[in-house]
């Protein structure tokens, strides 16, 4: 069954009032890149604190200094941490040190490559842990979610550990959860509703119903 990941993106007091009121409905919860902009590793802080046996994931983009940006991510308490597929195998390799050395795990984020099967069969060679399908924020009006980036990955690698992230919505999953994904990502669908609470319940599920008809 996927596990439902909440992109956190506002300020630091929004992010902690909206993760207080979904907390039973999510297993995830990501501090988006805006969030660590706006707030540094206090936010990752924070959050930990509060909720120490939730999953935390630091949406940093790593893009250079792989192991060295990861530690400073586990360090603070995050359980995964991001690094771009567009970046330097060195890089992802740093970072996936880094998360081995302290028990944690590195999603790669695939947004903007190019060749996505080549890219995405080096990363499972260098020992990625997920695989993140991502479409960027600035393109989601034009392309919306990557339905079938997903599954022609899925078919490349039918054994590897993927999420989704971008725009997705509720009606969405009927599309996404066929593929089983081990990670569906969820933002503003969430988070800019007016009851953040009622929403990520229904999206939790939509996700349950799924698994228990024993199809992921």
């Amino acid at each position: 069954m996927a596990k439902l990941q909440i992109a956190l993106d506002g300020d630091l007091a929004a992010a902690l009032n909206i993760l207080s009121a979904v907390r039973p409905f999510i297993d995830i919860a990501e501090v988006g890149t805006p969030l660590v902009f706006r707030e540094g590793m206090k936010a990752l802080r924070r959050i930990r604190a509060a909720y120490p046996q939730l999953t935390l994931v630091a949406d940093l983009k790593i893009m250079d200094a792989g192991e060295a940006e990861a530690d400073i991510a586990f360090s603070a308490g995050a359980d995964i941490a991001t690094v771009m597929a567009v970046a330097a195998d060195a890089t992802i390799a740093g970072a996936l040190n880094s998360a081995r050395t302290q028990g944690k795990q590195v999603m790669v984020d695939m947004m903007q490559v190019a060749g996505l099967r080549e890219r995405a069969r080096d990363i499972v060679a260098l020992g990625g842990d997920l695989l993140c399908l991502h479409t960027a924020h600035d393109q989601q009006a034009a392309q919306g979610s990557p339905f079938a980036q997903l599954a022609d990955l899925r078919e490349a690698l039918p054994t590897t550990g993927l999420a989704i992230a971008g725009g997705v919505k509720l009606p969405d999953l009927a599309h996404i959860l066929p593929l089983k994904p081990l990670v569906v990502i969820v933002g503003s669908a969430i988070t800019a509703s007016p009851d953040p609470r009622a929403c990520a319940k229904k999206f939790q599920k939509r996700i349950r119903e799924y698994g228990y008809a024993g199809t992921d």
